[in-house]
């Protein structure tokens, strides 16, 4: 289990703070779990491809599987550019 804390960057440019646990952390491939509120947030801002920047600078590129109000269940690969 990898567990860390990190940005996610909305497209309007907001940076929302989280704490990230990854169950898979396997060469560039991410899976795992980003927890904050996010009752504040659209839906529909999950339909696309969504980034994180981790406190040690890596960069993740992620889409959301599941969410709910306090987490999103995520699957991503680390930014090529960042690594």
């Amino acid at each position: 289990m990898h567990t860390g804390k990190g940005n996610l960057i909305l497209r309007d440019g907001r940076k929302l703070a989280l704490n990230f646990q990854f169950g898979s952390n396997f060469d560039e491939v991410r899976s795992g779990y980003l927890h904050f509120n996010t009752a504040e947030l659209n839906p529909a801002s999950y339909g696309d491809r969504l980034e994180m920047i981790c406190n040690d600078g890596t960069q993740v590129s992620f889409v959301v599987t599941h969410f709910s109000d306090r987490y999103l269940a995520v699957t991503g690969r680390v930014n090529s550019l960042a690594a």
